[in-house]
């Protein structure tokens, strides 16, 4: 059987930022293939907090803002044909809102976010942060990932 090219489905429901489909596509590509995983489609959609906590209360009863939810399809081992690794919705207001907590410059507006993808395709491969060792763990992957992806030019942009 031929093997299909990998489709990154990429949709934007929010105004609060600028997403460049084409940019998340890259930085996804990017990230599975540095890691060595094979899949045939992953999802990944923008939405504003409003639909978001909306997902998040029907998901996981909490109505709570979050910045990132994740959910996992086919196990990167599964055999599954196609094999849909998971789906990814992203707030990019919660980037927002991170860093205008921290009192950090809006200048890594993009590159939080891009830290949001690559969080979420990590819980998509397993892994997890509901511990301190599994939240160090998961951040450190994370900053690999971010310096993969900086000195590729993948990172996401305006």
């Amino acid at each position: 059987m031929k093997k299909v090219p990998l489709q990154v489905c990429v949709s934007n429901k929010q105004c609060d930022v600028p997403i460049r489909i084409q940019s998340v596509k890259k930085l996804v590509l990017c990230c599975l293939q540095c890691w060595k995983v094979s899949t045939d489609q992953v999802y990944v959609y923008f939405l504003d907090d409003e639909a978001l906590a909306q997902l998040h209360d029907e998901v996981f009863a909490d109505p709570s803002l979050t910045d990132t939810i994740t959910l996992p399809i086919d196990s990167p081992e599964s055999t599954a044909h196609p094999h849909i690794l998971g789906e990814a919705f992203i707030s990019p207001k919660a980037a927002i809102r991170f860093l205008q907590d921290r009192a950090e410059d809006t200048d890594l507006l993009y590159e939080e976010i891009s830290r949001y993808v690559v969080h979420s395709l990590l819980h998509m491969l397993g892994y997890d942060d509901q511990t301190p060792e599994e939240r160090k763990k998961m951040r450190g992957k994370e900053n690999q990932a971010l310096c993969m992806l900086r000195e590729k030019h993948a990172l996401l942009s305006d």
